[in-house]
C-alpha cells in the first residue's frame, strides 16, 4: 500500500529523520515504524483487517468521523484515513493517539 502523512512530524519519524525529543515513548516509536513497514508491505486494507492483533476498526467518535485505527501498542493507536485512486488504496496517517488519555 501507499502511505502518506498528514502530520509532517510523523512522516519524518517514520523515515528516521525526526529531530529532537519525541513526545512518544521509545518503544512506541519502534512499534510505530514496524506498523508503517507492515502497512507498506500490505496489498490492501483487507490484508491488515485479517491480522486480528492490529484491531483494525472504523472509528465512531464524532471527531474521528471517516477515520480508522490500528493498534500500535497497549496505549497508542495509529489514526488514518483511506483514500482510493484507481484500484490503489492510499493510507493517509493522521496521528498517533493515546487510547487511554483523559479527554
Amino acid at each position: 500500500m501507499v502511505v502518506k502523512f498528514q502530520d509532517e512530524h510523523l512522516g519524518m519519524l517514520a523515515e528516521n529523520k525526526a529531530v529532537g525529543k519525541s513526545k512518544f515513548p521509545v518503544e512506541t516509536i519502534k512499534k510505530f515504524k514496524r506498523r508503517i513497514a507492515l502497512i507498506k508491505a500490505a496489498k490492501s486494507t483487507q490484508d491488515l483487517r485479517a491480522l486480528g492483533s492490529l484491531h483494525f476498526e472504523k472509528l465512531v467518535e464524532k471527531r474521528y468521523e471517516g477515520l480508522y485505527s490500528i493498534k500500535i501498542d497497549y496505549s497508542y493507536r495509529l489514526i488514518f484515513q483511506i483514500d482510493k485512486e484507481d484500484n490503489l488504496e492510499i493510507m493517509i496517517i493522521e496521528e498517533i493517539a493515546n487510547h487511554y488519555a483523559k479527554k
